[in-house]
């Protein structure tokens, strides 16, 4: 009798111990868990006990484990983590001496128009958006959450409010959107009085059209127009602030077509030639574009165009169109 009571003691001790661990060191301000989002770049807020911890650990999905600096004298931690899109699952780690001595884990959805397996987050997920003044006041007192006239232009991107929390978007890309590179953020987020701060207005082509107002004009001339262009939802295929590709595309030109033309992603276009073989649409060059690789826009335009298909040139004959580039 005397060994069962002791040895239920025994694990009550244990159960309490592992509870205990895992909520002291650190708590998550922002994001709350089960959340989704649809920028891949999300920053984490934890209030830490630093006399119980020394460190933090992040590991996002699959990736290796980053090492977090903490600021000396600050009870707080904020970092950015890049996200996959679909489920993401965020483990945080405090660490004491290098043990881990608290452990926890979220959920985050990263959801995307352009992946229909990622349209949809599940049920129980709510939207998050972190600029909203009750949420700002927990980093006002390391950070500027007001902006000036002065970051309306700032002189350099390091200037701007926005730069400290959102370098990356500046940094992080091989080709990068003129107003993030100049810190320019509010030339398309609105900044305006009120509970949720730093908007962009929808559809797209609200911010994007008074830029590029030369290209509208020739797309609305044509007689078809893209889906996407037509709907004014420029960001489907553009990352508004920055990308590895070409014209700020969210990834190669033929891999971005065939998420919604499902049926050419054998990576051969429909039309055969005499050999059964079909049309090429990656690994070549374009014939008349040498520096280019030859992709779906080699023969499509993905804005407008005056023919069923929206090609490149006007030609309802298309032996005739073939021959712009096969001339032999």
């Amino acid at each position: 009798m005397k060994q069962h009571i002791l040895h239920t003691a025994l694990l009550i001790l244990l159960f309490c111990t592992i509870n205990c661990q895992a909520s002291t060191g650190i708590s998550v301000q922002f994001p709350p868990n089960n959340s989704y989002v649809e920028n891949e770049e999300i920053i984490i807020v934890l209030s830490l006990d630093k006399q119980a911890i020394d460190g933090i650990r992040v590991v996002v999905g699959e990736n290796k484990p980053t090492e977090i600096s903490l600021r000396p004298n600050s009870a707080n931690a904020c970092f950015g983590v890049t996200l996959s899109k679909g489920m993401n699952t965020i483990e945080l780690l405090a660490l004491k001496q290098g043990n881990v001595v608290a452990h926890k884990e979220m959920k985050i959805f990263l959801r995307s128009d352009l992946f229909p397996k990622f349209r949809e987050p599940p049920a129980d997920f709510k939207r998050y958006f972190f600029h909203f003044i009750n949420n700002e006041k927990s980093c006002a007192g390391c950070h500027e959450m007001e902006p000036t006239l002065s970051n309306l232009r700032p002189e350099k991107p390091e200037d701007s409010t926005c730069y400290a929390c959102h370098a990356k978007k500046y940094t992080n890309n091989a080709i990068v959107h003129k107003p993030a590179a100049q810190g320019t953020c509010f030339s398309c987020h609105e900044v305006l009085a009120g509970e949720r701060k730093y908007t962009t207005p929808k559809p797209d082509e609200k911010v994007c059209y008074p830029c590029h107002n030369a290209q509208v004009k020739e797309w609305k001339s044509k007689k078809r127009m893209h889906g996407p262009t037509a709907v004014g939802q420029c960001t489907l295929c553009h990352n508004p602030h920055g990308s590895e590709w070409p014209a700020l595309l969210r990834m190669q030109t033929t891999d971005l077509c065939i998420n919604c033309h499902e049926d050419k992603a054998s990576g051969t276009h429909v039309i055969a030639g005499f050999f059964g073989k079909g049309h090429p649409v990656r690994g070549v060059k374009h014939p008349l574009k040498p520096d280019r690789e030859f992709t779906c826009a080699g023969c499509h335009n993905p804005h407008a165009g005056n023919t069923q298909n929206l090609l490149n040139h006007d030609n309802s004959n298309m032996a005739v169109y073939c021959t712009l580039c096969h001339k032999k």
